[in-house]
C-alpha cells in the first residue's frame, strides 16, 4: 500500500480565525460549510512506499576448511563475540603432514618422468644424427654407383664400336674368301660371262683385300684410341657384365637413399614425440609443484574475516570433513537489512540505489537511513495478489553515530560563532522566534546531548526521539516499517488536502481576498501525501485560503519552538 507523507513540517498553516462562510456564499446556495482560514506557505514534501518486514543480518559468510581432514578443535560456540583473525577451528595436522608426504612424492617422481623424457630426446637426436650420417653414406655410395653405370656404359659404347668395325673385317673376309673360290672356278670352267672371267674375280679380291685392311685399320685405330681405355676384344664381353652389374647396384643403391631418408624422418618424429611428452612431463612436474606449494600454505585454522559474532556451529572435535564443508557461520552485528513486498502499482517507482527509511517497532522515534540494494526481476503471486521483493539494507548504529557526534560537532562551532541554523534563521525571519528564543533552544539542546532542533538530529512530535544511539541494538528478526522514497519536493507551496475541490478535471481552492471577499480560484496540483497537496500554479505564498473545519489538515504554529528537521542518518520527525 502507498502512503504519501509529510517529513518535514516546515509548512506552517497558520490558523488566522475561525468562520462561518456558505458554501456557495458567492453563488447562492442554500446549504452551508464551516471555515477556517489558513496561510499557504513553503513545506517540503516526500512521497513514499511503507510496508513492513523484518530485519535480517546483511553481511554473514559461511567458514569452511581449504582441504578435507579431521577436526582438531572448534574453539568458539555459537553466540560468541569474535574479533578478526581469531582462530575459530583448527584440524588434525597429522593427517594433513600426510598429505604434504605424498605430494612431495607426486613431484618428485615428476622429475623424474622430466629426466627421462630429457634423456629420450638426446637418444633421438643421437639416433638422428646417426640416420642421416647413413643417408650420406647412401648417397656417396649412390653416386659412386651412377659413376660406375656411367663408365660401364662407355664401356658398352666401346664394344659397339669394336663389333662393329669387327664385323666389317668379318665380312670383309668372307668376300674375300668368296672371290677366290670364284676365280679358281673361274680358271677351270669354260663357262663365259663376267662371273666366270677370272679377271673380275681378281679385281674383286683385290675390292675385298682393300676392304678387309680398311677394317682392320679401323679396328686397330679404335683399340689403340686413349678414349677407349686400350679396351680388347677380350674385355668386351666383360664390360657387357660390369654394365649390368653396375646398374643394379644403381638401382639398390637409389633403394638405399630412400629407405634412409625415410629412416631420417622417422628419426625426426620420434624427437618431436620425445619433445611433445617432455613438455606434458614438464607441465606435470609444475603441477606437481604448485599443489604442493598450494598446499604447503594451506592453513590448517579458520580464522575469523571480519569482527562479528558466530551464528552456528556445525561441527566439533573429531569429526570428518570434507573440503567446502560448512564448520560455522559469522555475521555482522551491525549490518541489516530487510526485505519488504511491493506492489505491481508501486514496483515501477522503486529504484537501485534509492532512498529508503527503516523505522524499528522496538526503537520508537527513530529511523535509520537505508539503501535499495535489490529489486526481483520475478513477482510473487499470492492469491492472485502480485507483489515484487525488494531488499533494504540499513546503515549501521555505528556510522549513525559517527554522523550524529559529527552534527553536534558542527553546531557547537555554529553556536560558539554565533550562527543560526538555517530552519532557526527562517523562523525569525518569520517572526515565529526570536533570535533569544533560538538561542536558547540551541543551548538547551546541546546541553541535553543532541543537536538543536531545526538541526540535524533534531524532532518535534508527541513520540519522544530516541536521541542517544549508545544504548539501542538491532538484532535479527524485529519488526520493521520500511519507507522507500519515491518522489521529494523542497521549499513548495503546500495546502491542505481538504482546501482542494475538483470539478471538471480542473482544481480549484477558495482564496479570501484583500477585501475579506472570497474567490474560487483554479489551481494546478503536484504531488500529494496523506495531508498536504504541491501547489504549482494559481497560488502565492502568504495567501489565505479557507479550509473545511474539522480536518486535521491545518498544522496550529507552535510559537515555542519550530517545526523540527529530519537529515538522514539523525532521525527524522514520527507520524
Amino acid at each position: 500500500m502507498k502512503i504519501l507523507k509529510l517529513l518535514t513540517a516546515t509548512v506552517l498553516l497558520v490558523v488566522i480565525g475561525a468562520a462561518v462562510f456558505g458554501c456557495g456564499a458567492d453563488s447562492g446556495d442554500a446549504a452551508t460549510t464551516e471555515y477556517q482560514e489558513a496561510t499557504v506557505q513553503l513545506g517540503d514534501l516526500n512521497i513514499e512506499i511503507t510496508a513492513t518486514g523484518n530485519l535480517a543480518l546483511s553481511q554473514t559468510e559461511e567458514l569452511t576448511f581449504e582441504i578435507a581432514g579431521t577436526i582438531d578443535e572448534v574453539l568458539v560456540e555459537e553466540g560468541d563475540t569474535v574479533t578478526e583473525g581469531q582462530v575459530l577451528a583448527q584440524l588434525d595436522a597429522s593427517e594433513w603432514e600426510d598429505h604434504i608426504t605424498a605430494l612431495e612424492d607426486v613431484l618428485t617422481n615428476a622429475e623424474r618422468q622430466v629426466r627421462a623424457k630429457e634423456r629420450a630426446i638426446t637418444a633421438a637426436e643421437l639416433n638422428l644424427a646417426t640416420r642421416e650420417r647413413t643417408v650420406a653414406t647412401e648417397e656417396r655410395d649412390l653416386l659412386q654407383a651412377q659413376i660406375n653405370v656411367q663408365s660401364a656404359q662407355r664401356a658398352l659404347d666401346i664394344m659397339t664400336d669394336v663389333q662393329e668395325a669387327q664385323d666389317e673385317i668379318d665380312e670383309a673376309e668372307l668376300n674375300l674368301q668368296i672371290a677366290q673360290v670364284r676365280l679358281q672356278e673361274s680358271m677351270q670352267s669354260s663357262v663365259g660371262g663376267d662371273s666366270g672371267d677370272p679377271s673380275y674375280w681378281l679385281h674383286m679380291i683385290t675390292v675385298y683385300t682393300n676392304q678387309l685392311e680398311d677394317a682392320q685399320d679401323e679396328l686397330n685405330e679404335i683399340l689403340t684410341d686413349p678414349y677407349y681405355g686400350g679396351v680388347t676384344i677380350s674385355e668386351i664381353y666383360l664390360k657387357q657384365q660390369q654394365l649390368e652389374l653396375a646398374e643394379k647396384n644403381l638401382a639398390a643403391a637409389e633403394e638405399a637413399v630412400k629407405v634412409a631418408g625415410v629412416n631420417v624422418e622417422e628419426a625426426r618424429e620420434d624427437i618431436i614425440d620425445a619433445e611433445t611428452a617432455l613438455a606434458d612431463a614438464q607441465q606435470d612436474l609444475t603441477d606437481a609443484q604448485e599443489e604442493l606449494d598450494e598446499a604447503r600454505e594451506t592453513s590448517l585454522e579458520i580464522a575469523a574475516p571480519f569482527d562479528g559474532f558466530i551464528t552456528r556451529v556445525n561441527v566439533e572435535g573429531g569429526d570428518e570433513v570434507m573440503k567446502g564443508t560448512v564448520i560455522a557461520q559469522i555475521a555482522d552485528p551491525d549490518k541489516f537489512e530487510a526485505d519488504i513486498l511491493v506492489s505491481e502499482m508501486d514496483i515501477m517507482q522503486v529504484e537501485l540505489g534509492g532512498e529508503a527509511w527503516v523505522e524499528v517497532d522496538a526503537l520508537p522515534g527513530i529511523s535509520l537511513p537505508a539503501e535499495v540494494t535489490h529489486i526481483s526481476p520475478t513477482a510473487t503471486i499470492q492469491s492472485g495478489v502480485v507483489n515484487y521483493e525488494v531488499k533494504v539494507e540499513v546503515k549501521s548504529l555505528e556510522a549513525i553515530q559517527q554522523e550524529r557526534q559529527a552534527a553536534r560537532e558542527q553546531a557547537t562551532q555554529d553556536l560558539e560563532a554565533g550562527e543560526i541554523p538555517p530552519r532557526l534563521q527562517q523562523a525569525i525571519e518569520e517572526g515565529l522566534l526570536t533570535r533569544e528564543q533560538a538561542e536558547e533552544m540551541m543551548e538547551q539542546r546541546m546541553q541535553e546531548g543532541g543537536p538543536p532542533s531545526g538541526m540535524p538530529g533534531g524532532q518535534t512530535g508527541q513520540t519522544p526521539a530516541i536521541t542517544s544511539l549508545e544504548d539501542s541494538q538491532l538484532r535479527e528478526g524485529l519488526t520493521v516499517i520500511v519507507n522507500i522514497v519515491v518522489d521529494e519536493r523542497d521549499d513548495v507551496l503546500l495546502v491542505p488536502n481538504a482546501a482542494i475541490t475538483s470539478q471538471g478535471g480542473q482544481s480549484y481552492v477558495k482564496v479570501v481576498t484583500a477585501d475579506g471577499t472570497t474567490e474560487e480560484r483554479a489551481v494546478q496540483t503536484g504531488i500529494s501525501d496523506w495531508q498536504f497537496t504541491e501547489i504549482t500554479e494559481g497560488l502565492s505564498e502568504g495567501e489565505i485560503i479557507l479550509v473545511p473545519e474539522g480536518t486535521t489538515a491545518v498544522v496550529e504554529t507552535n510559537q515555542e519552538e519550530p517545526p523540527g528537521l529530519m537529515i538522514p542518518g539523525m532521525g527524522r520527525p514520527p507520524r
